[in-house]
């Protein structure tokens, strides 16, 4: 038998429920010699996997496996609340709903919920649009410190955007201001702009704890999922918040726990 299958075997005994174990223990519990057994908890231990107490002598796993379980219970957790979000936001609108995050000045699709419309504003997983021109990719943006904005875009206000904004954004300037905006707002609207006859809302949350960045959109076609009126992208805006900073509520994001823009100071969406 293979020493990592003991060693499978092993960490098997623990899942069950046992804190920790002495050589002996290890010997019978796995039905080894007491020279394999000596071998495996040497090996574990060298590599990380167990650690003695040093008074008692016992085994128990390492704080290098919990890391590793909890980073990953985290991770499950995350993306399953986000997941949650993303399906809120296509149910209760109807539209097409988009789960992003920054790759460098670039938003990129994680994932994507169609609406229920025939006509649908579609982008693949794995997408990439420059942040500058996208209501997501301004939400995410707000979320950045000022270092990492200017990592991103540099520090000198009039240096042009690289590429160009399709968005008709003079430099980069230009792009803090609407970025200090969607912070305020605690959301970005975009119509008409980067893509004509196209409509999206978006907002952000951001991990405390491990700094993953999520952004969430949904994007509507003017004249096919709503009229072009402050009060249906009003509707939209209100829907966001509500959803995206419940979620940023729940995981201690303290951007969502500041006090809400009143609706007659968020910035006109036409």
């Amino acid at each position: 038998m293979s020493i990592l299958e003991n060693v499978q075997r092993l960490l098997t005994v623990y899942a069950q429920g046992v804190t920790d174990l002495s050589f002996t223990e290890v010997a019978e519990q796995l039905a080894l010699p007491k020279s394999s057994a000596s071998h495996l908890l040497h090996q574990m231990h060298r590599f990380g996997l167990l650690e003695q107490n040093p008074k008692t002598r016992r085994y128990r796993t390492s704080t290098l496996l919990a890391q590793a379980v909890h980073s990953q219970h985290h991770n499950n957790s995350w993306d399953e609340q986000c997941w949650q979000v993303l399906e809120q936001l296509s149910e209760r609108t109807g539209l097409t709903a988009y789960l992003s995050t920054l790759n460098g000045a670039q938003t990129m699709v994680i994932q994507r919920l169609d609406g229920r419309s025939p006509v649908q504003v579609v982008s693949s997983p794995g997408a990439l649009r420059p942040a500058c021109d996208t209501a997501m990719g301004r939400a995410m943006l707000a979320r950045l410190d000022l270092a990492e904005f200017h990592a991103l875009y540099g520090s000198d206000a009039q240096l042009p955007l690289e590429p160009p904004s399709q968005a008709r954004l003079a430099n980069v300037g230009a792009l803090a201001q609407e970025v200090a905006t969607a912070a305020r707002q605690q959301h970005a609207v975009l119509i008409d702009a980067a893509l004509p006859g196209v409509g999206a809302v978006a907002a952000a949350v951001r991990h405390p704890s491990s700094g993953e960045l999520r952004g969430f959109c949904v994007s509507f076609v003017a004249g096919v999922h709503s009229p072009m009126d402050a009060a249906s992208v009003n509707h939209y805006r209100q829907l966001m918040l509500d959803e995206v900073g419940a979620l940023g509520r729940r995981v201690n994001d303290r951007y969502w726990t500041e006090p809400a823009l009143p609706v007659a100071q968020w910035s006109p969406s036409l």
